[in-house]
């Protein structure tokens, strides 16, 4: 789940950018009486090709100007050449070229459509930018959340039903958080840089269920402020603040250390979880290697080659025991990597980041004086910040309840309607 957390939103504030109007407005049979919300898929240079589970359109701008109109499993592809788009189907015929937007909606409300091999309910947005045409997908807050949750927790068995639960309040308190904050065409990514999004394909009758017995509930800190709720895999045994992974935010007030060891034990609620524990090793041609790629991105270090790795060394570690900074020596200067940069630049020869910023490190220095081997030990996967997946499933496990879980993790706050 994604990296940034935004300063307190009024309740009102985001329920107004949620509905403010459009161009190309959606119709209320879309919205299910849930604000909708715009997710950007992907972009592409290349012809995207399309088709719905039952009889779609292609509009220019608005409702009032469709291009084509395609059959179940018809493919029609949107090209795009000169800044200006045209639909083009199967038989070569094509629409005339216009800058776009364009608008794709299934005929039915209960139609599909298929991008990039993908099922999505509501309906697509196509506009041409920089980096060429971007896809977004438009549709209602609730019927999202169905392609968010599975992702986000995996497959969960029944009596976990808590940790889903709770799952899908958080996703829910994220989303609306960010509905209309920016002036991007968009309000939130598919990735991990939001939220992970699958679709139609991704969804499953207990994350559904889920979602229905929490419709419409979300997290407000002190009974009246929409709380912002990030989440991670694993927390290792306590979630961090804000500041402490990510410097350059300032923390919130249901953001802050929590433990997740159960009590009485030396056990914590996350153990389950495959990441809890771990080790990362890298030689020191691997090092140098990774440092020379990632390091001038998230520091003060030139571009290019930076020579050997001299020396790694910690600078300070956080309340929750996390790594504060690295000061990273090579041939060329020292420089500081500090926070969540550091998993950015410290990736796997496969190009994975670390895994956490709780760890600590280890040098073996060779005898020309740079480093031979670096060992990373390190306990979690992910931010840390807010919920704990596996903790929740642990605290399920337990018998806690979803509004337990929720405000657990996130201090100060209460389970209320939208």
């Amino acid at each position: 789940m994604r990296k940034a957390v935004l300063l307190l939103a009024g309740v009102a504030a985001i329920a107004c950018a949620s509905v403010a109007p459009s161009e190309l407005s959606p119709d209320p049979v879309f919205l299910r009486d849930n604000p909708a919300v715009r997710i950007a898929l992907g972009s592409s240079r290349t012809p995207i090709a399309l088709t719905g589970s039952g009889e779609w359109r292609i509009y220019n701008r608005t409702r009032d100007s469709f291009l084509t109109t395609g059959k179940a499993g018809e493919i029609v592809t949107v090209q795009l050449a000169s800044g200006q788009m045209r639909a083009v189907r199967a038989n070569g015929s094509g629409s005339s070229r216009s800058t776009g937007p364009f608008l794709v909606r299934p005929l039915s409300s209960e139609g599909t459509l298929t991008f990039n091999k993908k099922r999505y309910r509501g309906e697509l947005l196509i506009s041409v930018t920089d980096t060429g045409m971007l896809v977004v997908n438009r549709l209602p807050m609730e019927s999202y959340l169905r392609g968010v949750v599975p992702l986000e927790i995996g497959k969960r068995p029944r009596a976990e039903l808590a940790a889903v639960e709770a799952q899908a309040v958080a996703a829910r308190s994220y989303s609306y958080s960010h509905i209309g904050v920016t002036s991007r065409p968009f309000d939130m990514y598919a990735t991990v840089q939001d939220q992970v999004y699958g679709g139609v394909d991704a969804e499953t009758e207990i994350t559904d269920e889920a979602i229905r017995s929490t419709a419409g509930m979300v997290l407000k800190f002190a009974g009246r402020v929409l709380a912002n709720t990030p989440y991670s895999s694993t927390c290792g045994g306590s979630t961090a603040s804000t500041s402490e992974v990510w410097y350059k935010e300032p923390d919130q007030p249901y953001l802050r250390p929590v433990s997740d060891r159960i009590p009485g034990t030396d056990k914590f609620y996350c153990d389950p979880s495959p990441r809890f524990s771990w080790t990362e090793t890298f030689t020191g041609d691997q090092l140098s290697t990774v440092i020379n790629k990632y390091l001038a991105a998230y520091t003060s270090a030139p571009a290019g080659d930076l020579g050997r790795v001299r020396m790694v060394r910690e600078t300070g570690r956080t309340e929750t025991d996390r790594v504060r900074a690295l000061e990273i020596t090579t041939d060329r200067g020292t420089y500081t990597l500090r926070g969540n940069d550091t998993r950015f630049v410290l990736r796997n020869p496969a190009g994975a980041i670390l895994n956490s910023t709780y760890f600590s490190t280890a040098v073996t220095t060779g005898s020309s004086g740079g480093v031979q081997q670096l060992t990373v030990r390190g306990r979690g996967y992910g931010h840390g910040i807010g919920m704990c997946q596996w903790g929740a499933i642990g605290r399920a496990r337990a018998g806690q309840d979803y509004k337990t879980i929720l405000t657990t993790y996130y201090r100060g706050t209460t389970v209320e309607k939208f």
